[in-house]
């Protein structure tokens, strides 16, 4: 067995060993935080590419200072989804057409319309990197700034096809009678076969978020994550095939009055093009 001395000198000699490790890496990084050059405005430039929530894109990133970069770009998302519509009530509108045979109307009943819901959230942005800790050097970093571009959010479209057209003329039904429920919202039909309905936000959205990576890397290539909030507005229901006094379409722009925030969690990779330079 150990005796209660040797164990004591070994405590003490382990506690000594990992008292000196301390000294030293903290010695080490602060010293390599000074060996870190100081930034020089528009000194450096990085490009990235990167993936989230607003979409798939690029951007260029410059600093200002040491603790201030300047980074802009676009984004774009490409996500849509294509459905049918096929709950059409023809009953009414038939019931005025006389002496319309059986065969039409069974045909009539089975009519489709194509239908495509799209996120249209192309935009660019401008945004300024801020990094409040260890002068500059940290790679955690609070972003501020706009987002801008299209001012809807989503676009839900569709039109009879020619076909289609055709066999409603001749049956001699009128277009602008029929009509398509979104959610509990009805939209009328245009004449000639379409309806559109949008959801519509700021095309100026101001932007805060944090994350972790620098936007000049210290190496050739870096890596960043971000979460933030794009602050869009009151989302609106706008449609020229929707009734404005709608009480179905009031009630669902009331209830989209809570969701004036967009989140935002993005991932981007960052090439440095240039060596840094000391500031002198």
């Amino acid at each position: 067995m150990f005796e209660p001395n040797i164990l004591s000198k070994t405590a003490r000699c382990v506690w000594l060993a990992v008292m000196v490790c301390s000294v030293s890496f903290v010695q080490a990084k602060d010293r390599g935080d000074r060996e870190l050059p100081a930034r020089r405005p528009f000194s450096n430039v990085a490009i990235g590419v990167n993936a989230g929530t607003v979409g798939f894109g690029a951007s260029v990133a410059t600093p200002l200072c040491s603790h201030i970069s300047l980074r802009g770009g676009f984004a774009v998302a490409p996500f849509s989804y294509s459905y049918t519509y096929d709950d059409f009530d023809l009953s009414d509108i038939l019931s005025d057409i006389p002496d319309i045979p059986g065969s039409v109307i069974d045909r009539l009943n089975d009519v489709e319309l194509g239908l495509k819901a799209e996120l249209q959230m192309t935009s660019g942005h401008l945004l300024f990197d801020i990094v409040p800790f260890r002068r500059g050097n940290s790679s955690f970093f609070i972003s501020a700034g706009f987002y801008f571009g299209t001012g809807k959010l989503i676009t839900v479209s569709g039109r009879f096809d020619d076909a289609t057209m055709r066999e409603l003329d001749k049956a001699g039904v009128d277009i602008t009678k029929l009509s398509i429920e979104i959610g509990d919202v009805k939209a009328g039909m245009n004449p000639d076969g379409s309806v559109s309905a949008d959801l519509k936000v700021r095309s100026v959205k101001p932007y805060v978020g944090l994350g972790f990576g620098r936007a000049i890397p210290r190496r050739r290539v870096g890596f960043r994550f971000e979460l933030g909030a794009l602050f869009h507005g009151t989302p609106e229901v706008v449609s020229d095939n929707i009734s404005p006094n709608s009480k179905e379409l009031s009630d669902v722009n009331k209830f989209l009055k809570d969701f004036k925030v967009y989140p935002q969690l993005n991932f981007q990779v960052t090439v440095r093009l240039l060596k840094d330079k000391t500031k002198k």
